[in-house]
């Protein structure tokens, strides 16, 4: 059911005239050379008629060049599959393309992001532009992946550039993908991405895109790829190899217009948002209730008909025409309401509205303090004892109800659950009742003052709505590896029992605390399905009296006046339906009571992935995660099964990563080949 919210309108808001579709669309494979002789495995969707277009590039390693079509009607509508052929109806130029070393193209991958692609980014930006049915101007965009590379060739500034649109991505993906406040993730990049793009990358290519060249193609990807995992564990710190890869901080090396489109069930809403307020060039940001896909079919609702929003940013920055666009206010965010915690939301409680700026302006930014018996309010803890501090156990377990950033692999699922499992074991501050509705929107911080009986400690905090019966809602949440309290390149060990004031920012929100309820603040040192333990055992604590006043800043935003027109936002005409995800995938997490240790584990309906991560209360050092892929794939010789298999454990000195990849043709053994790489642990 549509969210009452969203304002349904006949046209975009201008009332202006956006691209119609009037072509017919062709389709062409082609081969584009780039640097080093590398061949890459294009898919070129035009309008069938003579004239220069518009274009607009996507690439990413993902496979994906064979699934582009036209969409079968307008309620199986799917932006990943279907938009070339939309667009190209309109007047585009839509090119694809395989990542070299990747899919169908030639070449070879040995990291994720690497020079020579994002060389290639630019490269193919100017080969488009160049190109006989071009009219000079190219956009680019992408979701996830190929937002994130959208964001690193907006940050290379190619001169033909003119406009892009990034659909959850980031601009620094050390420390909002792999390095959560500097530990390593765990479910989500070596439980699922790792094995999956090992099984991708060492997949034979498409021979519909390389002719009688796949097998040469494909020997050149068996000899010479490497999985990425292995870069992400001999990267801990943000050195040249991450920042190579991020725009942050040099946002003015951004040329183009930029549109910026985030969820908050997903997980790049924060830098969209932070991308946002940095970039000095056109720009706007939607952030609705969305998990990680396109606004169309995108879960928790409401959907919305993203396509009329991109072609308002592409028509107007590609094609000079005025779409209305850029008299709109820049930020569109959906505001979020209570409702009780569940695995999987079909609509989120809510409602769209515009803000001319981010952060808002009119803002109060509020400071909670941490106070006696367990108290959150805004006067500051009246105790002049310095001493005056609350401890807890470090328990690397610590998480189980937190879900899965990025989903770790279960689809649309593994949202947030009721917290008081894990407030259990750490330290909560909670206010009294609210006397009103509290709208909490804008980016929290956490100041802390804290110490610990060890050298490495992590500091996690969880900003939760408690209803009156007692149900405690995650709203956002953030945590910081204390080594890295200086710096994320180079840590620095704690003197234990030591008080050092760590500053760090949380997720972004926008959420109304309702009347009567409660505002908690919950901290641990762990995040378990995110984060990889520290390695010490230690009692954490947390310091409330004198000068060492700990305290939460949340943004509060009064209501506007005078207030802005609603949103004007088109349904999307997929509807939401929890009937069409009857295949659940596999959640779930059991104790060991007399290891102890807790382990969560997860598979694809279909069984073609598992994953499983154990912690260990007794021995946080010690830490076992496993993944596997299988990934099958037809050629005329037979059929192929791609398995790849990942360990990755952990003691108190040392990350041990073992990948295994194992091809069968035909049902016979083809290939196999392991690698095996022991890195000492950077305080972590």
């Amino acid at each position: 059911m549509l969210n009452a919210s969203l304002v349904v309108a006949p046209s975009n808001a201008s009332g202006s005239t956006l691209s119609a579709a009037e072509y017919t669309v062709r389709e062409e494979r082609v081969r584009v050379p780039v640097q080093g002789g590398v061949e890459l495995a294009v898919l070129i969707t035009r309008p069938d008629a003579n004239g220069k277009f518009p274009a607009i590039m996507e690439y990413n390693p993902y496979r994906s060049l064979s699934f582009r079509e036209a969409a079968s009607s307008e309620f199986q509508y799917s932006t990943s599959k279907n938009a070339p052929h939309y667009l190209a109806a309109r007047g585009y130029v839509v090119v694809n393309y395989d990542v070299r070393g990747t899919g169908s193209s030639g070449g070879t991958s040995q990291e994720m992001y690497s020079d020579a692609e994002r060389q290639d980014g630019y490269d193919m930006i100017e080969w488009i532009a160049d190109q006989p049915w071009s009219n000079g101007n190219v956009g680019m965009w992408g979701i996830s992946y190929g937002a994130v590379v959208t964001w690193q060739i907006a940050g290379m500034a190619p001169p033909h550039l003119k406009a892009v649109i990034i659909r959850s991505g980031t601009e620094d993906p050390y420390y909002d993908w792999t390095y959560p406040g500097g530990s390593p993730r765990t479910m989500f990049i070596h439980g699922v991405y790792g094995p999956m793009m090992t099984a991708y990358n060492f997949a034979p290519p498409d021979p519909a895109f390389t002719g009688d060249e796949w097998a040469d193609v494909w020997q050149e990807h068996l000899k010479n790829n490497v999985p990425w995992s292995i870069g992400f564990l001999q990267n801990q710190v943000d050195g040249p190899y991450w920042q190579a890869r991020s725009v942050r901080p040099n946002y003015d090396r951004v040329k183009a217009a930029v549109f910026l489109i985030g969820g908050w069930a997903d997980w790049y809403f924060t830098p969209a948002l932070r991308g946002f307020e940095k970039l000095k060039v056109p720009k706007r940001v939607l952030i609705g209730p969305w998990n990680h896909a396109w606004p169309e079919d995108a879960i928790p609702g409401p959907r919305l008909d993203g396509r009329i929003e991109y072609l308002k940013w592409f028509d107007k920055y590609l094609r000079d025409v005025d779409t209305g666009v850029s008299e709109e206010p820049p930020v569109t965010i959906f505001v979020r309401q209570y409702q009780p915690p569940a695995p999987i939301l079909e609509e989120e409680a809510g409602f769209f509205r515009h803000e001319n700026e981010w952060p808002i302006a009119r803002t109060e930014y509020v400071s909670m303090f941490l106070g006696q018996g367990a108290k959150l309010g805004r006067d500051a803890y009246s105790s002049n004892n310095e001493d005056d501090r609350d401890s807890f156990t470090y328990k690397p377990s610590v998480g189980t109800m937190s879900g899965i950033v990025g989903r770790g692999g279960v689809g649309k699922w593994a949202l947030p659950l009721d917290q008081r499992e894990d407030e259990a074991y750490s330290l909560n501050y909670t206010t009294a009742p609210l006397e009103g509705d509290t709208e909490v929107t804008g980016t929290p911080s956490a100041n802390l003052f804290a110490s610990s009986t060890a050298e490495v400690a992590y500091f996690h905090v969880r900003i939760s709505d408690v209803a009156p019966d007692g149900t405690s809602k995650l709203v956002t949440d953030g945590g910081l590896n204390a080594t890295r309290r200086d710096s994320r390149t180079d840590p620095e060990r704690l003197t234990p029992d030591t008080v050092y004031e760590l500053d760090f920012p949380l997720k972004s929100m926008a959420y109304i605390f309702p009347a009567g309820h409660r505002i908690r603040v919950s901290i641990s040192s762990a995040d378990f399905q995110n984060a990889w333990p520290v390695s010490k055992a230690a009692i954490n604590t947390i310091l409330k009296g004198g000068k060492f006043s700990s305290n939460i800043v949340l943004p509060v935003v009064p209501a506007q006046n005078p207030a802005l027109p609603k949103p004007s936002l088109h349904a999307s005409p997929v509807p939401p339906s929890l009937a069409d995800l009857e295949s659940k995938p596999k959640h779930e997490i059991t104790k060991d009571l007399v290891n102890p240790t807790t382990t969560v584990r997860t598979a694809e309906p279909d069984g073609t992935a598992t994953r499983s991560f154990m912690v260990s209360d007794a021995t946080p050092a010690s830490a076992i995660l496993k993944g596997t892929k299988r990934y099958e794939v037809s050629l005329p010789e037979g059929g192929v099964i791609v398995e790849a298999h990942t360990v990755t454990t952990s003691d108190e000195n040392i990350f041990r990563h073992v990948v295994t990849v194992e091809i069968t043709l035909d049902g016979k053994l083809f290939f196999n080949k392991s690698w095996t790489v022991s890195v000492p642990r950077m305080l972590n």
